[in-house]
């Protein structure tokens, strides 16, 4: 795991916490199982307020980026991530979990509160 600076949408400086594959140990995973799209919402909560693109997103879920291209439609369309801006000319386009989404909240709630079970259950290691 290494650290490095980055800044959030609202300019805020922040430090983002480089996780090779954060989706398989991640409580959303653990609550609803390890299909991709469980695996790419919880890359999106763990990522909440910043910009990711589709291979962050992939390596974070730990799934092939034709994966993510996959589900990503039906999340933009369920309104729980949206497209946030371009970078390079528009060729990389980034995206982040949308924060007016009841849907979205309810993921981020959800995964705290499975964490919070989590550490307090004896079987959690």
């Amino acid at each position: 795991m290494t650290e490095e600076t980055s800044v959030n949408n609202s300019g805020h400086e922040g430090i983002l916490v480089e996780i090779d594959n954060y989706a398989e140990e991640a409580p959303l995973t653990y609550l609803f199982g390890d299909s991709a799209r469980v695996k790419i919402i919880g890359a999106f909560v763990a990522e909440r307020n910043n910009d990711i693109s589709i291979s962050d997103i992939a390596r974070l879920a730990g799934v092939a980026r034709s994966t993510v291209y996959t589900h990503l439609d039906t999340l933009e369309k369920l309104g729980v991530i949206e497209h946030s801006r371009d970078i390079e000319n528009g060729h990389s386009p980034l995206y982040q979990l949308n924060d007016d989404s009841d849907i979205a909240e309810l993921c981020y709630k959800l995964e705290g509160t499975v964490l919070h079970e989590l550490i307090e259950s004896e079987d959690f290691e």
